[in-house]
């Protein structure tokens, strides 16, 4: 019995709220599929939910391996965002405790930044979070939780399972074991007026720009104002002032952009009709953009700049 929460438009939807701009052409996102998960990696995962379990849960069936070839079978319509993370390989494991049925889903992102990605896509800043891990959120009936390179997603059902998820969590956790610490960026950014649980980190077409790719975007709100910064991550800072150049060459001929020096060299404003304001500095290997800048984004931009030199 699968047990994986199927909230496939909702983690779409919260992709796409960050396209403020319209999409341009693009290669598809992600590189080339990773080949199959090794034996090796395979025992790996195996590890982190063999005997003794939580609740005296005993497995129900084999587990099951699905490498970004075979995603679609378990996961119908949703494997494009996780291939788009770069799923190196999903362990999917049936256990019953009881009248409990429980459901786990261990993803081996490759690298903890991808897991981070695709974590913070399907988080809910309305769910309920715990100290396991880097972070967990649950709901009824499901406990999710990013750590290392993982994204672990527990499901269950039948009395008791919502008290086993924990128990369950906590225990895999440990085994895990690895990093537990956010993307090192994250830590740079200002946090005044940041909006909690907001932050996110795409590799296609941030903000609607495949030239932005990848970033990370952080909301931010004063008063009644919305803003998001953007930190595209560029391979060096000749790359990051290219694709400011590519942003300004964008407004220019949709809108109007101008310098603004008192923004920090090489800055910006710009805006549209379609889009609104934007202002941007590239600094080092970064881009760094705010979207919809209210009357404190100048300091924010400044701030992000100096952080990241």
């Amino acid at each position: 019995m699968k047990f994986w929460a199927r909230r496939t438009s909702w983690l779409i939807c919260g992709l796409l709220a960050a396209a403020v701009f319209p999409p341009q052409s693009s290669a598809s996102g992600g590189g080339a599929p990773r080949t199959q998960a090794s034996d090796i990696d395979q025992k790996h995962l195996l590890t982190f939910v063999g005997a003794p379990l939580p609740g005296h849960a005993t497995a129900q069936g084999a587990p099951a391996f699905y490498g970004p070839d075979k995603l679609y079978q378990f996961m119908d319509g949703g494997a494009d965002v996780y291939l788009l993370y770069d799923l190196h390989v999903l362990l999917h494991q049936d256990f019953k405790s009881g009248q409990a049925e429980l459901g786990v889903d261990i993803f081996d992102m490759g690298s903890a930044e991808d897991a981070f990605g695709i974590y913070a896509a399907e988080r809910s800043p309305s769910y309920h979070f715990l100290d396991i891990g880097i972070e967990a959120y649950r709901s009824e009936g499901i406990l999710n939780f990013l750590q290392d390179r993982y994204y672990v997603k527990l499901s269950g059902s039948g009395p008791g399972a919502n008290e086993l998820l924990q128990q369950f969590a906590r225990v895999l956790s440990q085994r895990i074991a690895g990093t537990r610490s956010w993307p090192p960026l994250l830590k740079k950014i200002p946090q005044e007026h940041r909006v909690k649980y907001s932050e996110q980190f795409t590799r296609k077409d941030p903000l609607g720009h495949s030239f932005l790719s990848p970033a990370y975007i952080v909301s931010y709100k004063q008063g009644a104002a919305d803003s998001k910064l953007l930190i595209s991550v560029a391979k060096d800072p000749a790359e990051a002032k290219i694709r400011l150049e590519a942003l300004a060459k964008y407004f220019r001929g949709s809108g109007k952009c101008e310098a603004a020096p008192d923004l920090g060299n090489g800055a910006i404003r710009a805006s549209n009709t379609f889009e609104g304001r934007v202002i941007a500095v590239a600094q080092g290997r970064y881009l760094i953009v705010v979207v919809n800048p209210a009357a404190n984004s100048p300091a924010l931009l400044k701030q992000t700049a100096q952080n990241l030199k």
